[in-house]
């Protein structure tokens, strides 16, 4: 006995394809004209999403392109993860996805600007989000495409580790997009305090801001950050270096003018600020009640007082997460005493281990 897609309620029938990769499902259009009909609905390639690291280049350009011609235009979302992507080899077929909300290339490491450009030009003032991690090829050309194509409807960007964007790329890309909510850039050398500034008097929407990882950022970025972003709850400002007394651009009144002016702030990472004490946990705890994640590791001056320490982080009721790593020297008691004063952590990170797992 054989079974088709007519014979299958819809509730079993999306049950059932909802295990298929995006491949088999082209392949399933094949088997027969019921499959075919079943699948021409838009329910199957809302998100479109390629995850096959083993696929030889001519294989995963090939599905993308067969998935460009037969559905492009009822894909919402595209994800692109790891593929190898010759030069060139989406250009033709990159228009069919003309109403494309959510786009993702993620460690794409081939993929080239000319390629992304396509794919962001094939629709115009109707993407959402463009995350682009680790893709290694991409310049301020992508950049200067979002820009051209999506300045007013863009609100998410993640351009995280790829290092051949600029600067100059970064304030062009913010300057032109002011309704942008979210921006990470992890692990790029683009983002410097100038950068940051731009970030902030762009986009005074701005709720996440991740830029962990980037050059020596001073105060006037805090500054800038806490005159224009009140919305902001996310902000990840850690070095790339997280060992060293003393080091770091960022000082104590910096960080208490940002916490004073950013009270909706809920995610703070600080790793390597070596120039931060104590007393900034104080004005995080009166300004920033909504504080839920905090990491401090390698902030030596605020962690060499573990008693110290333990008293400002119990005011932090909220606090649920909270990471010391990189510290070097928390004897096991005085570890002990920290998770004593935050009943209310569920993960409390020392150098990998979960200490409040630990104690649960």
């Amino acid at each position: 006995m054989t079974t088709d897609a007519t014979t299958l309620s819809d509730a079993v029938l999306s049950e059932l394809l909802s295990f298929l990769y995006m491949d088999d499902l082209l392949a399933l259009e094949r088997v027969s004209h019921s499959w075919r009909r079943t699948l021409a609905t838009s329910r199957f390639w809302t998100h479109a999403q390629l995850e096959h690291q083993w696929y030889s280049s001519e294989h995963a350009s090939t599905l993308v392109n067969l998935l460009a011609k037969r559905h492009g235009s009822q894909v919402k979302r595209l994800t692109l993860v790891r593929c190898v992507v010759p030069r060139g080899a989406l250009v033709k077929a990159a228009k069919f996805f003309s109403a494309l909300t959510h786009l993702t290339v993620s460690g794409c490491q081939t993929l080239a600007d000319v390629d992304f450009s396509a794919i962001i030009q094939a629709s115009s003032q109707q993407l959402l989000e463009v995350l682009a991690v680790k893709c290694l090829r991409l310049t301020d050309a992508a950049l200067e495409a979002i820009g051209n194509h999506h300045s007013q409807s863009l609100n998410r960007i993640n351009f995280s580790y790829c290092r051949q964007i600029s600067e100059d790329g970064v304030k062009a890309t913010v300057r032109r997009c002011g309704y942008l909510r979210s921006i990470k850039l992890k692990g790029s050398p683009a983002v410097t305090s100038s950068a940051v500034t731009c970030i902030a008097e762009s986009c005074p929407k701005l709720e996440t801001l991740l830029v962990g990882g980037a050059k020596n950022l001073t105060d006037d970025c805090l500054l800038a950050l806490g005159n224009h972003c009140p919305r902001l709850t996310a902000l990840d400002i850690s070095r790339s270096n997280p060992f060293g007394f003393g080091r770091g651009g960022i000082t104590d009144n910096a960080l208490k003018y940002l916490a004073s002016r950013c009270q909706e702030l809920e995610h703070l990472t600080l790793c390597g600020q070596g120039r931060l004490t104590l007393s900034v946990l104080s004005s995080l705890a009166t300004s920033c009640p909504k504080l839920e994640t905090l990491d401090i590791g390698g902030c030596h001056d605020i962690i060499s007082n573990p008693i110290a320490l333990g008293a400002e982080l119990k005011r932090m009721r909220g606090l649920h997460e909270l990471s010391v790593a990189f510290t070097r020297g928390l004897k096991g008691e005085q570890i002990d005493f920290i998770a004593s004063q935050c009943p209310q952590l569920k993960s409390f990170r020392v150098d990998g281990d979960n200490v409040a797992a630990a104690h649960a």
